[in-house]
């Protein structure tokens, strides 16, 4: 059984800033998760909240939206390659995966590339999770490409 220790990342996505006549406002987004490897099965796990600021002539406003929990599990076969990226400033993992879909479900996801912001001190889990998925993957018909 492949198990390595879960990997929390953040996603970055991205909000907006409008000014008009009807004042001020600003949306912004905190997207957070946790990567699991079990066998082979890459579980992909987040959740997160929209922040939502107003500021008219007459009242300032700051709403919190909380997104409920939701995940996808990708098998290892449909991921072609798995990468850490960014070195010590901003380390990201880059999963992608020859399947235009295969992680269409999770938020900054695009045609089968998906890159998951990591904190610098979760930089050597990192590196363990592109190896465990490297390794689970050579178990699997459609290896795994770990290039940097």
């Amino acid at each position: 059984m492949t198990r390595v220790d879960p990997l929390p990342f953040r996603l970055g996505v991205t909000g907006s800033d409008t000014l008009s006549l009807d004042g001020a406002r600003s949306v912004s987004y905190r997207m957070e998760g946790t990567l699991h490897l079990v066998d082979e099965t890459v579980t992909i796990e987040w959740t997160g909240s929209k922040r939502t600021q107003h500021v008219d002539f007459g009242e300032v406003t700051d709403d919190v939206d909380h997104f409920p929990v939701e995940w996808l599990d990708v098998p290892v076969a449909w991921i072609t390659s798995a990468r850490l990226k960014g070195g010590w400033w901003a380390p990201r993992l880059i999963l992608r995966s020859d399947r235009i879909d295969a992680f269409d479900e999770v938020p900054t996801a695009k045609q089968g590339l998906l890159k998951l912001r990591v904190l610098r001190r979760d930089r050597e889990l990192a590196r363990g999770m592109v190896q465990a998925i490297v390794s689970a993957s050579k178990r699997t018909p459609n290896p795994v490409n770990a290039g940097g």
